[in-house]
């Protein structure tokens, strides 16, 4: 001991630093005999070797270094001595002298703490926690775990490899390959462990039960389950995806679904490829696709069904998706409404092509035959669109197809003119934010098209709004394009928005992919938003309704003001309805007057004029019929042209630019009608028969663009009732006869048939006459009623506000419809009335036939034999009028009750409005009551 001390070691104690025997006896039984690993004893220790670091090895530059005659014990860190102390020496004069000198080489070694060795060349030893039991003892060691989890791979390999020593173990690769080839599989790709099965479509390891050092197969194949799920559908996806944007035959939204479904693939595999760089484990990339894969599992179903749809399939398909993903995964509610709007893009754009707001490039103008193809494409409506939007369309389309056949220059007809009023462009909107702005956008539009419009009805030319830069001039139409117009001219037109189409800004898409990704959707955020089922109609509506007013307005102004579309009706009114008095008087005394000279032609002998310079067909004084066209013309000529002459004058005198037309509007005349059938031709053989004038018609049709409202459907309800009320012409004119019929017979006619052919007279003339003034009048009715509709139309026209409330084509076209289907419940001629009519012609047949039968009896002298007819013919008269009473009255009732709901319902009576007059009939028909 006193010759440690004497050479000044004061740690050089003997086996200082030697560990007890019971300690490591401690250590190893500590160690042992755990979970049935005492056999796994060696494999452990050497495995433990395997994955500890190197002891330190100082080097002699070192300034901590170890003492140079002590080796450290197996097992234990090289210690740290001190190494003997040098005897000291006086000071002297020299020391005192440069002790400044030492302490400013001192202060300048201090200066860079940095630039030690030790920093720069760190030691390889193994740092150790620092805990109580050393503090205490500096001779106490950890001891080793006895899980193998916490040893580390290679000793869980080398457990592994131990414990299926009988069988085949499955190979453990390094680490670094497994995970670079996991990575690759979740960017789908494949890589030197994974290929992709195109047959099974998915992807599959190249070598069969592979796992990575430190996972056993079963743990592995669990964990990367995942990742190769998530690979396969990106792969799969990215397949369906490109097979629709590379298809000819597939539509525009089905090509814009692929295309956002790729941005979506590209969006993911930025977003992993941002943070696969801190990828260590399989459990941190499996972590990382859970997301990516929980969207792409929403995608799938989706994209399969599109590879087969059209344009409004598509979008409805999507658009079903998108609402169920609303309620069952709202995190990924912005990235599939931002995909809704991708793939509506391009049926919004040709919605605005529809309607005329579209800048139209010279590039897309030159073949009408794919205009016409994407216009039948359009037709094809989303699902979701409600019914009064699809009404909307329709006629805002049919409004501008009009004013660009008939009004080219109108500037609701030319789309380059529209733009200069800034319209916003149909998009489909989210947020409440963008709703309001795009309806306050909306009413500037109308607001500056509008001003516009009053200028050009008043003075036929408008102001151009201006524009404060060229680049947002509006591109071309064509309509402005010459022949004169050279491509620099047009290139130099379109080289801003060009520009802007070329060179697009980052993808909304990507970019809401990213963020949901990232940051998923805040509550606030979801709910500013409204419902996604509420969303199409506030998206297009404000832009829609906007376009549909204005084309509403300019139609109606070329309708009623520059076409005169109530001069038409009028005239239909006067002629096919036969409101017309003086026209109605010429015509029967044409058809019916015996007093007129034939209009036959007769060899040898020159036809001649009557008192009024006419001639008649003289049906009911003649035997042979049908008469002749050359007869029918010269009875019939003149008589339209001078009626109009004489009831419109100024129109008349204003037809074809000024001067008097030999034509009437809408080639207004007298024809024969060529769609009967043979038993219809028949039937007009027989002068006595109902159908002796049936193959006559007044002829009209309805010139462009009144033809929109004055459709051919119209035109056939016109001639049902006109054939209805050329029937009533007649018989009023036979039962007119009947009385009037003072011939020297008629008191032996009274004595013979005891008064039955006089009451026969009397009830039929009645009969007739009720049945017929019931019609005129509540064809009368209904008409005045639609005139006073059209008034209040027509003055809307001078209401030049924005929003208001204005019926177009089709308003217009509706009502006239109405106003017809009202005159034919009126007449009876309805369908579900066919039953009844034809009991009112058997009543009229009855009338007629007497009228035959005292013109035979006038003629031939037969009396005695036809006076069991006569008897025969009242009785028929009777029994059937009374039936007839009794089915008018069982419809007053139904018609009462019907009304009677309608007014409970609507708070006013149904029908009053245009005439409900057939209580009025019963009435008038009732006589024996």
């Amino acid at each position: 001991m006193d010759e440690f001390l004497e050479n000044g070691d004061a740690f050089a104690i003997p086996d200082l630093w030697q560990k007890s025997s019971l300690a490591q006896l401690n250590a190893r039984e500590s160690s042992a005999d755990i979970d049935g690993l005492s056999p796994f004893h060696d494999i452990l220790f050497v495995a433990q070797d395997l994955v500890t670091l190197p002891s330190l090895n100082p080097s002699s530059d070192d300034p901590l270094q170890t003492t140079k005659g002590t080796e450290p014990k197996e097992g234990n860190p090289a210690p740290f001595a001190y190494g003997p102390l040098e005897e000291l020496e006086a000071p002297d004069s020299s020391a005192a002298s440069s002790d400044h000198e030492e302490h400013e080489e001192f202060d300048e070694a201090l200066e860079d703490v940095w630039s030690a060795k030790e920093v720069l060349q760190p030691s390889a030893a193994r740092l150790e926690l620092k805990n109580w039991e050393s503090f205490y003892d500096r001779t106490f060691k950890e001891p080793s775990s006895v899980c193998i989890s916490e040893a580390g791979p290679r000793v869980f390999d080398a457990w592994l490899s131990y414990k299926v020593a009988t069988q085949s173990p499955a190979p453990a690769l390094q680490s670094d390959a497994v995970l670079s080839s996991l990575v690759q599989l979740a960017l789908g790709r494949e890589s030197l462990l994974y290929r992709y099965e195109e047959i099974k479509g998915q992807f599959a390891p190249v070598v069969d039960d592979i796992r990575m050092s430190g996972y056993s197969r079963h743990s592995f194949n669990s964990l990367t389950e995942d990742v190769i799920s998530y690979g396969s559908q990106i792969r799969q996806a990215r397949g369906i995806a490109d097979s629709l944007q590379d298809s000819r035959k597939a539509a525009a939204c089905s090509i814009a679904l692929g295309s956002g479904v790729n941005i979506i693939l590209s969006a993911l595999q930025a977003h992993l490829g941002d943070s696969l760089a801190s990828v260590r484990t399989v459990l941190q990339l499996q972590d990382l696709v859970q997301q990516p894969r929980l969207l792409l599992s929403c995608l799938a179903p989706m994209v399969s069904k599109a590879t087969k749809l059209g344009d409004g399939e598509s979008v409805s398909m999507v658009f079903n998706f998108v609402q169920e993903m609303e309620v069952s995964v709202p995190r990924f509610q912005p990235v599939m409404n931002h995909l809704l709007a991708h793939v509506a893009h391009p049926w919004l754009y040709s919605l605005e092509l529809l309607l005329g707001l579209g800048a139209e490039s010279f590039l897309s103008t030159g073949s009408e035959h794919d205009r016409e193809d994407e216009e039948k494409r359009l037709q094809r409506i989303p699902k979701f669109i409600t019914s009064d939007l699809v009404k909307t369309v329709l006629e805002t389309d049919q409004s501008l197809k009009l004013l660009q056949a008939n009004e080219p220059e109108h500037p609701m007809a030319r789309p380059s003119i529209l733009s200069l009023f800034e319209p916003p462009s149909l998009q489909w909107l989210f947020t409440r934010h963008d709703i309001d702005r795009t309806q306050a956008q909306a009413q500037g539009y109308e607001s500056a098209a509008l001003k516009a419009l009053k200028e050009y009805h008043l003075l036929g030319t408008f102001t151009l709004p201006q524009r404060l830069d060229n680049e947002e001039r509006p591109l071309p139409s064509s309509h402005d394009l010459t022949v004169q117009t050279t491509f620099p001219d047009l290139l130099s037109q379109v080289e801003g928005p060009l520009a802007t189409i070329l060179m697009p800004g980052p993808s909304a898409l990507a970019t809401t992919v990213s963020q949901t990704l990232s940051n998923g959707v805040s509550v606030d955020e979801a709910l500013t938003h409204p419902p996604i089922s509420l969303t199409p109609e506030l998206s297009i509506s404000a832009l829609l309704t906007a376009q549909s007013r204005l084309l509403a307005h300019s139609t109606l102004h070329l309708l009623f003001r520059t076409h005169c579309l109530r001069s038409h009706l009028r005239l239909l009114h006067a002629y096919l309805l036969f409101s017309n008095g003086p026209f109605l008087v010429r015509l029967s005394h044409a058809l019916f007057d015996p007093s007129l000279p034939s209009a036959a032609f007769q060899k040898g002998r020159i036809r001649a004029a009557g008192r009024e310079g006419g001639v008649g067909l003289q049906l009911g004084s003649r035997e042979v019929w049908p008469p002749a066209s050359s007869e029918l013309r010269i009875a019939l000529m003149g008589i339209l042209t001078e009626s109009y002459r004489s009831s419109f004058p100024d129109q008349a005198n204003k037809l074809s630019g000024g001067t008097i037309a030999s034509d009437l509007p809408g080639d207004l005349s007298f024809a024969i009608r060529g769609d009967m059938s043979d038993a219809e031709l028949d039937k007009c053989i027989n002068p006595d028969g109902l159908e002796a004038l049936d193959f006559l018609r007044v002829g009209y049709r309805a010139p462009k663009p009144l033809d929109t409202v004055i459709t051919s459907d119209v035109l056939d309800r016109y001639e049902r009732v006109s054939r209805l009320l050329l029937r009533g012409a007649r018989m009023c004119w036979v039962v007119r006869s009947l009385l009037t019929d003072h011939s020297r017979n008629t008191l032996r006619q009274r004595r013979s048939n005891k008064g039955t052919v006089q009451r026969f007279k009397i009830e039929s003339h009645h009969f007739v006459t009720a049945i017929f003034s019931y019609f005129s009048d509540c064809i009368n009715e209904i008409w005045t009623a639609f005139e006073h509709r059209l008034d209040t139309i027509e003055a809307q026209l001078y209401n030049y506000e924005v929003g208001r409330k204005l019926d177009g084509i089709l308003g217009v076209r509706t009502l006239h419809e109405e106003v017809l289907d009202r005159i034919l419940a009126a007449c009876l001629l309805r369908r579900r009335q066919g039953k009844v009519m034809a009991l009112l012609e058997e009543i009229l047949g009855l009338v007629l036939k007497f009228a035959g039968l005292l013109r035979r009896r006038l003629s031939e002298g037969k009396e005695a034999e036809d006076d069991n007819v006569v008897e025969e013919l009242y009785a028929l008269l009777k029994r059937k009028s009374r039936v007839f009473v009794t089915v008018i009255r069982g419809l007053q009732e139904q018609k009462s009750l019907v009304d009677g709901e309608k007014m409970f319902e609507t708070g006013r009576a149904g029908g009053e409005e245009m005439g409900n007059g057939i209580g009025r009939l019963v009435l008038l028909l009732d006589w024996g009551s």
